[in-house]
C-alpha cells in the first residue's frame, strides 16, 4: 500500500486532533463514523459506517512510521470493517477514516502488549449510553483525560427500545449510528480502542429466552445489526463471549449474559442458566488456565444486590457452580453494570465485584443495602481499573473528574476462599 510521509500525515490529522482536544463537532461527522475494536497483539479491527459512500479508506501509522492507506469496501448499508494485521504489539497507532469527502479522526489505539510485558495497565469500564441531551455530562472528557489503554462497554450501547422501539434492521442501524456520531461518544472512540458486549436494551428490556421467543423478527434484526457494527475477528457461530490478554498482569473474560439465558422467571435450579453450558465450561476452564496476575470477569448484569430478577440472584444455582470453580484461583475480580448506580460488593468466598454505570442514562434507586454491599453512589460514573504488577486499584470516576471511591488489592487478596 502507498505510504504517506510524517509531514503529509500531520497535515491530515492536524485539524481532527484539535477537534478531539476540545470535544467539538468536526465537518461531516453525521456522514461518517468509525470505531477501533478488538485490539490484539498484532491487529486492530476498524468498524466504519458512511451515509452515502460504498468505499472508505483508512490511513494508519505509528510513531516514527509512514502512514499506510487501506481500502474498506462498504455494503449497501454503508457498513464495513477492516482487520489490520501484522502490527507491532504494545504500540500506539493513529488512524484517519475518509469516505465520500467526509473525514473522521484521528483515532488513537494501542495494540495489546505481549503476554510477558509487565507494563502498567489501565482499563475504563462504562455502560448505559443514551443519546438524549437530558443525560449529558462532561464525563467523557474525564474518561479520555484518564488515558485508558482500552475502553470496555458492558451494554446498553445503544438504547434501541426508547419510544418508538426499533423493530427492523433499518431502525436498529439508525439507533447505533446516532450513538456513534454523538459528540461525547465520538470523543471516547477517537481516544482509545473498544471491546463491547450487549446487555438488554440493544434488543429489549430484560432480554431473556422468553422475550426473544415472542419477538423473533425484532430479535433477529437487533443481533444482525449488532454483529454488523461490532464485528469480531474470526467469529464462530453465535459466540460473542471472549477473552483477551493485556500484558503479563491482566486477562479479561467478557461474558454474554443474554443470548443463552433461560427465562428470568423460570424456577431456579440446575436447569436454569445465565450463560449456557458451553459458555460456563469455557469460562471456568479459561480462568483456571490463565497465567495472568489478575483475571477480570466482565458480566453485564451484577452478581446480586439488584432490583428485580434480571441478574444473577435469579440464577443462584449456576452462580454457585461458578463461585465453587473459582475457589483458590488468585486475582479474580468481577466487573458488572445494568442497575444504574455505582457499587462495591463482597460475595461468598470473599469474591469481589465493582458495578458501574450509568454513563448517560437515568439513575435508578437501589434496594435496601445488604451486608455484602460495601459502597453505593447514585450518580453518572465510569469505572477505572489500574494494574501495576501485583497491585490492582479499582476506582470510580464521576462528572467533574472526581475520583470518588477507590480500593487496592493484591492477587492474593482477590483469591476466593472457603471459610
Amino acid at each position: 500500500m502507498p505510504g504517506l510521509s510524517r509531514r503529509e500525515w500531520m497535515r491530515i490529522v492536524g485539524a481532527g486532533g484539535a477537534a478531539l482536544a476540545v470535544g467539538c463537532d468536526e465537518p461531516g461527522t453525521d456522514e461518517l463514523a468509525a470505531a477501533v475494536l478488538e485490539p490484539a497483539g498484532d491487529a486492530l479491527l476498524v468498524s466504519v459506517w458512511a451515509r452515502r459512500a460504498r468505499e472508505a479508506t483508512v490511513l494508519l501509522r505509528h510513531s516514527g512510521g509512514d502512514a499506510v492507506t487501506h481500502a474498506v469496501p462498504l455494503a449497501a448499508s454503508g457498513i464495513g470493517a477492516l482487520d489490520v494485521r501484522g502490527l507491532l504489539p504494545g504500540t500506539a497507532y493513529e488512524l484517519v477514516v475518509r469516505a465520500d469527502g467526509a473525514e473522521a479522526g484521528p483515532y488513537r489505539a494501542s495494540t495489546a502488549p505481549r503476554d510477558d510485558d509487565a507494563r502498567r495497565v489501565r482499563f475504563a469500564i462504562i455502560a448505559d449510553v443514551d443519546t438524549s441531551p437530558e443525560f449529558d455530562t462532561d464525563l467523557a472528557g474525564h474518561v479520555v483525560a484518564a488515558a485508558p489503554d482500552l475502553l470496555i462497554s458492558l451494554g446498553d450501547f445503544p438504547y434501541t427500545d426508547n419510544g418508538p422501539p426499533a423493530a427492523d434492521v433499518a431502525t436498529y442501524r439508525e439507533r447505533h449510528v446516532a450513538t456513534r456520531t454523538l459528540s461525547k461518544i465520538r470523543t471516547l472512540l477517537q481516544a482509545m480502542p473498544l471491546c463491547a458486549i450487549y446487555d438488554d436494551h440493544e434488543f429489549a428490556n430484560d432480554w431473556d429466552a422468553a422475550r426473544a421467543a415472542t419477538q423473533p423478527d425484532r430479535y433477529a434484526a437487533a443481533l444482525a445489526v449488532w454483529d454488523e457494527l461490532f464485528p469480531l475477528r474470526d467469529p464462530v457461530g453465535e459466540i460473542r463471549y471472549r477473552r483477551w490478554r493485556w500484558g503479563a498482569h491482566a486477562e479479561c473474560f467478557l461474558l454474554d449474559c443474554r443470548r443463552f439465558r433461560s427465562a428470568n422467571g423460570a424456577p431456579d435450579g440446575p436447569a436454569k442458566t445465565m450463560l449456557g453450558a458451553a459458555q460456563l465450561a469455557w469460562l471456568t476452564g479459561a480462568i483456571a488456565a490463565s497465567t495472568a496476575t489478575f483475571k477480570l470477569v466482565l458480566t453485564s448484569v451484577p452478581l446480586d444486590f439488584g432490583n428485580g430478577d434480571d441478574h444473577w440472584r435469579a440464577f443462584a444455582a449456576e452462580r454457585q457452580v461458578l463461585f465453587d470453580a473459582l475457589v483458590g484461583i488468585p486475582g479474580v475480580l468481577f466487573l458488572s453494570a445494568d442497575q444504574h448506580w455505582f457499587a462495591a460488593h463482597r460475595h461468598a468466598y470473599g469474591i469481589r465485584e465493582f458495578q458501574v454505570g450509568p454513563f448517560a442514562r437515568g439513575i435508578l434507586q437501589p434496594p435496601p443495602a445488604a451486608p455484602g454491599v460495601l459502597f453505593r453512589r447514585l450518580d453518572y460514573n465510569a469505572g477505572i481499573i489500574d494494574i501495576d504488577g501485583d497491585r490492582l486499584t479499582a476506582w470510580g470516576l464521576s462528572p467533574g473528574g472526581e475520583r470518588f471511591y477507590e480500593e487496592t488489592f493484591t492477587a492474593a487478596e482477590l483469591t476466593p476462599r472457603r471459610a
